[in-house]
Formats: structure tokens, sequence, C-alpha cells
């Protein structure tokens, strides 16, 4: 079971990539529903990682 830490970290992991990506120009400032979803995915993926092709044919 995830806990309320691994949720914060997960959280802040995400958010730090994003003000990376804002800071270098890499990403607007401006919020569209695509960027929530990339953005909610990613913190999906932190905590539930996704299995690679390699890990589910071996």
């Amino acid at each position: 079971m995830t806990t309320s830490m691994q949720v914060a970290d997960a959280i802040r992991k995400v958010t730090a990539a994003m003000q990376a990506e804002l800071e270098t120009g890499r990403r607007s400032t401006h919020l569209d529903a695509n960027d929530l979803v990339e953005v909610l995915l990613a913190v999906a993926d932190e905590l539930d990682p996704p299995f690679s092709d390699d890990k589910r044919n071996g």
C-alpha cells in the first residue's frame, strides 16, 4: 500500500521536473488539460511504475 509519504514524494519529484521544464523554457506557463493529464500520469507512474515490455515477457 502506498503511504502518504510516498505520495508526497512522488508529487514533489514530478513538480521539480515540471519546474525545471518551465525554467528552461521547454514548457509554457499556461496549463491546459493535456498538461494536467501528463502530470497526473507522471505522478501515478512514480507511485506504481508501469511494466516494461521486457519485464512482461520475462
